[in-house]
């Protein structure tokens, strides 16, 4: 019998924590019932995809997980946090925000991090393979810069200026990024050696 990943067992944690914090949210706010019932349905719907997915060892499988710990992080931390500063131990309210989006930015290195390595098979691939690979590393070390700015930025900066960063630098990552695809996708595979004509 082989050993689940510890990813499973911190996403299963990270999961009964964040609906222990909305319960006692939707408990100590009961008249933002709206946003306690969806943070508890999508809570809900990532306890079933890792249910479904709890047996597989596979890839996409492990990357699912992942993205779970991840969205875990995203709702314990503000909620807790956000929770903390309504029960009166930490007095700024701006934490909560913070916290989100500095672990949206890790999100995204890490994303940027892994995307590199993820391999097309180069059946699928309708241009010069050599071109995809150095599109999924340009990809890459987009988001992985784009990560490091919004973490960065949410860490060191003013609320209303790590806003306006966030608000620059997301999208240019992904106008960014949808440039490099759109170039790839209308560039033709060369030409193989040797099929001149005489």
């Amino acid at each position: 019998m082989s050993a689940k990943p510890i990813s499973n067992y911190l996403a299963v944690g990270l999961l009964f924590l964040a609906a222990a914090i909305v319960a006692t949210g939707w408990y100590l706010e009961p008249k933002r019932i709206v946003f306690w019932t969806v943070a508890m349905l999508l809570i809900a719907c990532m306890a079933i995809i890792l249910f479904l997915i709890s047996r597989r060892s596979t890839d996409d499988a492990n990357g699912l997980r992942r993205g779970i710990v991840f969205a875990g992080l995203i709702f314990v931390i503000p909620l807790g946090l956000k929770l903390a500063t309504s029960l009166g131990p930490i007095a700024h309210s701006g934490i909560s925000q913070r916290a989100m989006m500095i672990i949206l930015g890790i999100f995204l290195v890490a994303t940027g991090n892994v995307l590199p390595k993820t391999l097309t098979p180069l059946s699928v691939l309708r241009c010069d393979p050599a071109r995809a690979q150095a599109s999924q590393r340009f990809a890459g070390w987009t988001w992985v810069l784009a990560g490091l700015a919004v973490a960065g930025a949410w860490l060191l900066l003013p609320l209303h200026v790590a806003d306006s960063a966030t608000f620059v630098v997301l999208p240019g990552a992904i106008l960014i990024i949808a440039m490099q695809l759109a170039r790839l996708r209308w560039s033709r595979p060369s030409a193989p050696a040797g099929n001149g004509s005489v």
